[in-house]
């Protein structure tokens, strides 16, 4: 699927790549243009823990909601998103 923003809680991201989810309610995000290392240490300080995530793309026509909670990491410029609970 390809994602055009990503929601996580309250805080919107404008981010446009890849997106799957997996069975296990993992979210992984590739975007097409890298997060700067400062945006990303951004959102890992303001949003440890995620409680709901909202995925929006204009294919799917509606949007896509994981309720959570959820902790983020990044590997080699992929946001990956791993169920807590």
């Amino acid at each position: 699927m390809h994602v055009t923003k990503l929601l996580l809680d309250q805080t919107e991201l404008p981010v446009s790549g890849r997106c799957s989810v997996r069975i296990d309610k993992t979210i992984v995000v590739e975007p097409f243009r890298h997060l700067t290392e400062d945006t990303f240490r951004r959102i890992l300080k303001e949003k440890a823990l995620i409680q709901r995530i909202r995925l929006e793309s204009e294919e799917e026509g509606f949007p896509q909601e994981y309720e959570g909670p959820y902790t983020s990491k990044r590997t080699n410029g992929i946001l990956i998103f791993t169920r807590t609970a």
